[in-house]
């Protein structure tokens, strides 16, 4: 029989994977469910979840899929330009560069056309449609910002924009990830990893990469520009 879930808005469209699912509300929030043995949920953890949780670095996707053990998200930057970004199982090259996989949603090595609007993948195989229809994207409601965790809201008393979850989670475990590696060198590596998941302009994350490999070589490694899979 099938069993309602309890979410807090209207869902626009939904992901099934072969034992998680993906959910997509009228503001844009993604919200991950079921197994996550190989981090398909895009948690940053394997924990399974019973409840619909929250990808809180996540939002505004053109398209979500989930398949047998990974899951898919296309996105559109500030800039209109597209990237596909994945999580979970990366064997068989279902996540493109990234085939020890990952258990956040990182950015595939595929270059997508700026008319991408739908996707879908088998355990070896990755396609995605392309339209012209400018309407075809899904048109997000603004989420009032006190009734959201994760999206700035001002401040009553001197109107500056403060962050009461979303961002602030997702930078600590960033910082936690950079706090665990040995050495400084695996540190600078494991940040450049993290500006390449983080939402910014190509031009900025160039500018970070670029920075990132200039303290590197300062500091006596050798930077290598933007993160290798394997880093």
């Amino acid at each position: 029989m099938p069993l309602a879930l309890s979410l807090p808005a209207k869902i626009l469209f939904c992901a099934l994977g072969y034992n998680h699912l993906g959910l997509v509300d009228e503001f844009g929030r993604i919200f991950m469910q079921g197994n996550n043995r190989y981090g398909q949920l895009g948690t940053g953890d394997k924990m399974d979840r019973g409840e619909p949780t929250q990808v809180h670095y996540l939002q505004h996707p053109i398209a979500l899929w989930c398949g047998l053990n990974h899951s898919l998200v296309l996105s559109q930057g500030l800039d209109f330009s597209k990237e596909l970004l994945g999580c979970g199982c990366g064997a068989g090259g279902r996540l493109p560069g990234w085939p020890k996989g990952s258990a956040s949603f990182v950015k595939l090595h595929v270059k997508v056309p700026l008319c991408a609007c739908s996707l879908c993948s088998t355990r070896e195989c990755l396609y995605m449609l392309s339209s012209h229809d400018i309407e075809h994207h899904p048109a997000y409601r603004d989420l009032p910002a006190s009734k959201v965790v994760g999206t700035p809201e001002p401040n009553p008393g001197s109107g500056v924009l403060q962050d009461p979850g979303g961002t602030a989670w997702a930078c600590k475990e960033y910082l936690s990830q950079i706090h665990s590696c040995p050495t400084l060198q695996d540190r600078m590596e494991k940040m450049k990893e993290i500006v390449g998941w983080m939402p910014l302009l190509a031009a900025q994350k160039d500018f970070f990469w670029e920075a990132l490999d200039m303290l590197q070589k300062a500091a006596g490694g050798v930077g290598q520009g933007p993160p290798t899979p394997e880093s």
